[in-house]
């Protein structure tokens, strides 16, 4: 008999962002393998429920139709504010409406439930899963949870914290495998492991084929340099906003697509400084981000300085690779050598955004150094990052 699965998570199609896109290909690709997989999510409604309320978003016509294997649950605190109180009165919710779902679901025989973390309450609801279908659990981390929070200054309260290190070293424990999505997050988890050995699978964010386009040679005198994805706690965007009055100065076109808790302050800056050259657009599909993406020459990321984003490997920065189009971040770590190893861009560990725009305009003068490093883009993508290939590591703990 197939193997059953259940996913469940926050974040799936259509909601824009890289764990949408994530579970979304996880969810298609092990049906496609014979694993018959159902997801339990919510409603759309990151950044905002009122965006998925353009048709232009729901644009896989089976997905749409699939009435039978995706259960969505509706949440009525939708506040997504970055108030301590009202995001946790959320996630709250979710927790509650999942464990209802999962009761309704108790007759199907899942061999495996799929979690995926942040955040940690959804993961409460998949243990109490576990024990109703009395599977085994795979739990997949986004992000080193309470680090990330500590990082973003989010919570200040020792005995919190303390008691979330707590959950996170049972959550670990519990799990009977688990699933990463960046290398600089293996050590920190067999660390909380300790002697309690589980198997701890690299399946990182990428591309699928289809998604995969040719290079073509751009115009260097309408250089283009691209910003894409969340705008919140975690990215450093005085950064960012530096770079925007920089690369405007040089006249040289900035397109970024920005959402989260402070993209209105990034707008509100643009908008200030009546900077020609800089042109924010709206949040859109993955499909037209990707293809302004492919119209730049150049791509940007920025993280927060703390320690813990040095484990982070984001999305975005694979998007940028999958597009050939290099990247140059201000990042440190496991991005950092990402980037400087396969030579697919620049990686400035230090906070001086005069140095990343210094190597933009170099690149600008450069169009072999530039050809150059979307050789390498090209290479490694097909190497590492493709959804058809990597997808075999997680087929291979749900078959065994």
């Amino acid at each position: 008999m197939p193997k059953k699965v259940l996913i469940m998570t926050q974040n799936f199609y259509p909601v824009i962002g890289s764990a949408g896109n994530r579970m979304k290909n996880i969810f298609q690709l092990l049906n496609e393998h014979d694993i018959e997989t159902d997801v339990l999510t919510t409603e759309p409604a990151y950044p905002n429920k009122n965006l998925y309320r353009d048709k232009e978003f729901w644009d896989d016509k089976q997905l749409n139709n699939n009435k039978d294997n995706i259960f969505r649950v509706a949440i009525k605190n939708n506040n997504l504010s970055n108030h301590k109180f009202n995001r946790l009165f959320f996630y709250l919710e979710i927790m509650f409406r999942f464990l209802v779902m999962l009761w309704k679901l108790r007759k199907n025989k899942y061999d495996y439930i799929l979690v995926s973390t942040p955040p940690i309450f959804i993961v409460f609801s998949a243990f109490i899963g576990k024990l109703i279908f009395r599977n085994k659990l795979i739990l997949e981390v986004r992000d080193l949870w309470p680090d990330s929070l500590t990082g973003v200054k989010a919570f200040d309260s020792s005995v919190i914290i303390g008691v979330f290190r707590w959950l996170e070293k049972r959550m670990y424990r519990k799990a009977d495998s688990i699933i990463i999505n960046s290398t600089g997050f293996r050590e920190h988890i067999q660390n909380k492991l300790g002697k309690n050995d589980r198997p701890i699978i690299y399946l990182p964010n990428g591309p699928r084929q289809y998604e995969l386009k040719d290079w073509t040679q751009k115009d260097m005198d309408d250089f283009k340099v691209v910003y894409t994805g969340n705008l919140g706690l975690a990215q450093d965007i005085d950064r960012l906003k530096l770079a925007a009055k920089l690369l405007n100065d040089k006249n040289i076109t900035f397109d970024v697509i920005g959402y989260g808790v402070r993209a209105k302050e990034f707008e509100e800056y643009i908008k200030q400084n009546n900077f020609t050259q800089v042109h924010l657009h709206q949040p859109t599909t993955r499909k037209k981000s990707l293809e302004l993406i492919r119209g730049c020459h150049v791509a940007i990321a920025f993280l927060n300085n703390e320690e813990v984003f040095s484990t982070v490997l984001p999305g975005k920065i694979v998007d940028y690779i999958s597009c050939k189009t290099p990247v140059v971040a201000g990042v440190k770590g496991t991005a950092a050598k990402l980037i400087m190893d396969n030579r697919v861009g620049y990686a400035v560990e230090s906070e001086d955004v005069h140095e990343i725009v210094t190597i933009i305009s170099d690149l600008r003068m450069n169009s072999n150094k530039l050809e150059e490093l979307v050789y390498h883009c090209e290479s490694l993508i097909e190497k590492e990052f493709l959804w058809e290939k990597n997808i075999y590591r997680l087929i291979d703990i749900i078959k065994k």
